[in-house]
């Protein structure tokens, strides 16, 4: 058993710099082409149901006086393009990337939710910058402090983070629709 639990530990850190290399790859090139609002949503849709099966895997989040995603965080999320791209980067890298489990079909949530990234990046166009946001740098703080329980902490509010990007996806969409 212990075997079988390290080599699946092995294939997601492989799995996970794999995609990260990839996403490192990708930032220097934007294709203006974005994906159908039914697409993302589909793709948004199909996470809620793996983040659920993801949440299912790791204890159970004790720590009720610590939000990582708070209302100010929303905000900022809904109308700061730089800061919707931190956030994601944060849950792909620090959060997925300090991520040991054992069943594989975590490695499918992670490659899933990097591939709504990517197609999130291509509908919306920003100026990325290097410097880190103040939030960010914030909940990275509190992320860590609580040391491992930050994990059980950020995956036990994917749904919040999952239920705005459908927000946001709805926001893009009914901007378009009367920019025609």
């Amino acid at each position: 058993m212990w075997v079988n639990c390290i080599l699946k530990s092995g294939l997601l850190c492989v799995t996970l710099s794999l995609v990260i290399a990839k996403h490192k790859q990708s930032q220097s090139r934007f294709s203006k082409s974005c994906h159908s609002r039914d697409s993302l949503s589909q793709a948004v849709d199909t996470l809620y149901v793996k983040a659920a099966g993801l949440k299912a895997t790791i204890p159970e989040d004790h720590i009720k006086n610590i939000r990582l995603l708070k209302k100010k965080t929303k905000k900022l999320f809904m109308k700061n393009c730089r800061f919707q791209k931190q956030l994601l980067s944060f849950f792909m890298e620090d959060v997925f990337g300090q991520l040991q489990l054992q069943i594989c079909k975590e490695i499918q949530f992670v490659e899933d939710f990097h591939s709504l990234r990517q197609k999130l990046s291509h509908c919306i166009s920003c100026v990325s910058s290097t410097r880190e946001m103040k939030s960010i740098s914030r909940m990275k703080r509190t992320f860590y402090g609580i040391g491992h329980k930050g994990i059980y902490k950020a995956i036990s509010e994917l749904d919040i983070l999952l239920s705005w990007i459908k927000e946001l996806l709805e926001n893009i969409h009914k901007s378009r629709s009367q920019e025609h």
